[in-house]
């Protein structure tokens, strides 16, 4: 078992509940979701010739690098499925509205009631009134 150090002091003095919802694994979610849409973003700006591949791969690799970090700091406050889950969900939220608002990219259709699963599924994850076994 490691030492705390500043950080898990800060967080354990918080109050993340919201209700029946832990917000705590909502933020890490949210946290390495922002991660991704840097990276994301900048792969997808190497394509479309706003950066160099250089340029946004370095920038890739640098941002990705801090998520393990994020990801082993998660895992001290939440199981690991949990995290995982609630991390790939907001991620596929957060970096759609990233193609739609700033990439100009459209979804329709049944897409859309995907993504109103993935929000509906995070708001779950998060709900703490439930027996896990």
């Amino acid at each position: 078992m490691r030492t705390p150090d500043s950080i898990d002091t800060w967080i354990k003095s918080r109050d993340w509940k919201l209700a029946k919802f832990d917000l705590l694994p909502v933020s890490f979610g949210v946290l390495m979701s922002l991660l991704d849409v840097l990276m994301m973003g900048s792969a997808k700006m190497i394509k479309t010739g706003q950066i160099s591949y250089t340029t946004g791969l370095t920038f890739s690799s640098i941002v990705y690098a801090i998520q393990p970090f994020l990801f082993i700091k998660a895992l001290d406050f939440e199981d690991m499925v949990v995290v995982n889950l609630i991390w790939n969900l907001t991620s596929d939220v957060i970096v759609t509205l990233l193609g739609l608002f700033y990439f100009g990219e459209v979804i329709s259709g049944l897409r859309w009631t995907a993504m109103v699963a993935a929000v509906i599924a995070i708001t779950l994850f998060s709900y703490t009134d439930v027996t896990d076994t």
